[in-house]
């Protein structure tokens, strides 16, 4: 699990939407959803639910939010 993965992550769950999510962490929606898609491999756990119109977390999305943003905050403070 990459720093990058957990701030893709964040950001995503904040905007709810890629293609917002992409353009505040300056990059286009396919490498966002490779790095989300990554991070839910190595989790074992989908995080995102994903329609045509809509995404939303799932409930290990929800719990998952608040550990990635935890670390987060920690990395941040350590620089």
């Amino acid at each position: 699990m990459r720093m990058r993965q957990l701030q893709c992550f964040v950001v995503l769950a904040e905007e709810l939407n890629f293609t917002r999510a992409a353009q505040r962490l300056n990059m286009s929606q396919p490498p966002l959803s490779t790095q989300i898609q990554t991070l839910e491999r190595e989790l074992g756990a989908d995080l995102i639910s994903r329609t045509s119109r809509k995404v939303s977390l799932t409930r290990a999305g929800e719990l998952f939010l608040r550990r990635a943003s935890n670390m987060l905050d920690q990395y941040e403070r350590s620089l």
